[in-house]
């Protein structure tokens, strides 16, 4: 993990209490020597990706940066439309203690900080014991496939331990040295999980600002290519992500193809759509459009996608 490395960037330098909260983020790779028989397709890998970052903060901070972070993931799982959900307190197994570093006063500083900030931001949230991380709790949030299951995705962790472990300080208002406390988050968690899960919630059919490619120009025939390039490049000017199929394919055979490519709108031009300045938009799994001049279209699209950004 990650977590040593920001230790050690923190522990560089001199720290003040004016310093903190000193927040360190980072896309990072990690591994993790899963079992063969663990390991299911991008959900659960060797190797993995995440939105690492750690959170260097006063005791008086932890709650408000806690807070922060959960407005984080609730954006996130608002804009990608994640409403099958649970918020899961990960706290530690009080049968087993000995799997668990620090002492039960700071244990009970962290626990007690995630319960009151879920409470504060009136988050349901369930207690599972016995799934605290060995350095402390954590909040997780475990988001359901299309069949179901429950994986892990965004958490949040209080730590008091690693800081202790690494001797990690800060100078206080006092001029005295403090002990800061660890916020280990990841919005997202696993990149290649998320992104298996995301797939599975949409069916492919991602939201017009987060397709790769928005639109793709059917040229009807040879004889149109010209105008469908022209069309590309104006579009192109207007920031819209656009490519051409202009295989040697009858158009239908075209927009069977692209239909299950799952981009979002397809426009279909021709001879008389090159004569008229205009094209006919197809809109993926729903009726047609009609003709728009490339400008209108142009517009439509920002303004869906402006829409959709400033819903969250």
């Amino acid at each position: 993990m990650n977590c040593p490395h920001h230790c050690a960037i923190f522990k560089n330098s001199p720290r003040s209490y004016r310093d903190l909260p000193l927040r360190i983020a980072e896309f990072g790779t990690v591994y993790r020597y899963e079992q063969s028989g663990e390991l299911h397709g991008l959900t659960r890998v060797r190797s993995f990706t995440q939105d690492d970052a750690h959170i260097f903060c006063r005791q008086d901070q932890v709650k408000q940066e806690f807070i922060r972070v959960m407005e984080i993931i609730e954006i996130i799982f608002k804009a990608l439309d994640f409403k099958n959900f649970e918020a899961q307190i990960s706290l530690r197994d009080p049968n087993n203690q000995t799997k668990y570093v620090g002492s039960d006063e700071v244990w009970e500083k962290a626990e007690q900080a995630i319960i009151e900030a879920c409470r504060e931001k009136n988050l349901p949230a369930k207690i599972e014991y016995g799934e605290a991380a060995f350095y402390g709790p954590k909040l997780d949030f475990m988001v359901k496939d299309a069949i179901g299951r429950r994986w892990q995705l965004g958490t949040i962790q209080v730590d008091y331990n690693l800081p202790e472990r690494f001797e990690l300080e800060y100078v206080g208002e006092d001029n005295l040295k403090h002990r800061p406390v660890m916020i280990h988050r990841a919005p997202f968690g696993s990149m290649e999980r998320f992104v298996a899960v995301l797939i599975e919630h949409t069916a492919g059919k991602f939201p017009l600002w987060l397709t790769p490619e928005q639109v793709i120009i059917l040229p009807i025939s040879e004889k149109s290519n010209e105008y469908a390039y022209k069309v590309q490049q104006m579009l192109e000017a207007q920031n819209v992500r656009v490519l051409v199929d202009d295989r040697n394919e009858k158009l239908g055979r075209k927009i069977r193809d692209n239909e299950l490519k799952r981009i979002p709108y397809m426009l279909v031009v021709g001879e008389k759509e090159a004569e008229q300045g205009v094209v006919a938009v197809r809109q993926q799994g729903a009726e047609d459009k009609g003709l728009m001049t490339v400008q209108e279209f142009a517009d439509f699209v920002n303004q869906t996608v402006d829409k959709q950004m400033n819903a969250y």
